[in-house]
């Protein structure tokens, strides 16, 4: 079993960038909530909330022109009329999920996917990133699968869970084979072959990454900590039977597991001295494991769709850009990296919760600016929803290390 040699950051500092990664995601879903899927790029944001676009937390506007919500599909995959239950009783979406949001689905309207959402709240899938810490605390720690597949669907199906209008495909297809098909809940996770395979699933693993890097910790008596190869194997696996829980996605489950690696060198890689990116590498040997060319921090930010194979490339650029010393050093360095990705517009929601986390986890607590917490609509709860995780799972690694010490 081989250990990391390079320097690591003591405990304490863990503690700190779990709790920065975790802020970062809440924040880069929050701030882009209102630009999401805007294909017009910042003109069209213009348009909708001021000449200087986004400048912080902002309420979604109702109506989006252009909005393909009533195209889609609310009884599973693709586009249907919303008014078709398929012979049934009840509605996926507004009956099952998101009840009460069907009739922001209807094809005759043109409604924002966030339009019932207040300034600065969470969409779903940061709502679900919600669910999964509090399992993971929940399980002493662990990711967990079938607590948190039981904790997820119980809370899709209860009224008044979330206030979001949109629920992605994955979503829709899990409880459509749930509700129709009858199937048992392990067997629900389904693919369009189309919508799937998104940037959207690499959220949960992002959440997972998080708790089982700082639970495979190795801990020295000096404080400082290490990972082994094997404990990297095994968080990658978990990240990828996260991604699976919700979604049947071969694509995300190797890209789930080449983005833990990413976190878990995000939490425990040292802070960049000088001019070098101590990210840099890291994410060069990640876009080497995709089949992608090496990231630039050069390239100018670009919009992109959803599907893993646009998003992706975009976001490791958009990460050795961001992560660079000229960018953490400053105090407001995250937050304006996450308002950059929110004036992007397309698939902007779900990147700045990936972007927060391993831009959150570069700067640690400590170093977040005040508005980044401020401005969350359920900041009260979240603070306490974060510290109960990092206890949570920081408590797992303590007590793995003291059981190798009998």
């Amino acid at each position: 079993m081989t250990m990391s040699t390079a320097p690591a950051p003591p405990q304490t500092m863990i503690e700190s960038r779990l709790r920065s990664a975790l802020w970062g995601m809440f924040s880069g879903d929050a701030l882009a909530a209102p630009s999401h899927w805007y294909y017009g790029g910042f003109s069209q944001i213009q348009s909708d909330y001021g000449a200087n676009g986004l400048t912080g937390y902002t309420k979604p506007v109702t109506t989006l022109r252009g909005s393909i919500l009533n195209k889609s599909d609310p009884n599973g995959g693709g586009r249907l009329s919303y008014g078709n239950k398929r012979g049934k009783d009840v509605s996926i979406i507004g009956d099952v999920i998101n009840h009460g949001k069907l009739k922001y689905w209807d094809p005759k309207k043109s409604y924002h996917y966030h339009a019932t959402l207040q300034k600065g709240e969470n969409t779903l899938e940061m709502q679900l990133a919600r669910v999964l810490m509090k399992s993971i605390a929940a399980t002493n720690g662990k990711f967990d699968e079938d607590h948190f597949r039981k904790a997820y669907v119980e809370f899709m199906t209860k009224d008044g869970s979330h206030n979001d209008t949109y629920a992605s495909t994955c979503h829709r297809m899990f409880f459509a084979n749930l509700v129709f098909i009858k199937k048992d809940p392990k067997d629900c996770p389904d693919n369009d072959g189309h919508n799937v395979d998104a940037i959207d699933g690499l959220v949960l693993p992002s959440i997972t990454a998080l708790a089982e890097t700082a639970r495979h910790l190795s801990m020295s008596k000096d404080g400082s900590v290490a990972l082994s190869d094997e404990s990297r194997r095994a968080i990658e696996q978990a990240c990828a039977r996260t991604a699976a829980v919700t979604r049947s996605s071969p694509l995300l489950e190797k890209v789930s597991a080449v983005w833990a690696d990413l976190v878990s060198d995000a939490l425990l890689s040292p802070a960049s001295n000088g001019d070098a990116n101590a990210m840099e590498q890291p994410l060069r040997e990640a876009a080497q494991r995709l089949g992608l060319s090496a990231p630039k921090p050069n390239r100018r930010d670009q919009m992109s769709a959803c599907y893993l194979s646009q998003s992706v490339p975009p976001t490791l650029d958009m990460l050795c850009k961001y992560t660079q010393p000229a960018y953490l050093n400053d105090d407001a360095g995250i937050w304006k990296a996450l308002l950059a990705n929110a004036n992007i517009g397309g698939e902007n929601v779900h990147r700045g919760a990936v972007l927060g986390a391993i831009l959150g986890a570069r700067v640690g607590d400590e170093h977040l600016p005040a508005e980044l917490k401020a401005g969350l609509f359920a900041q009260d709860d979240l603070a306490k929803e974060i510290d109960t995780f990092v206890k949570a799972v920081v408590g797992s690694a303590k007590r793995s290390a003291a059981a190798k010490e009998l």
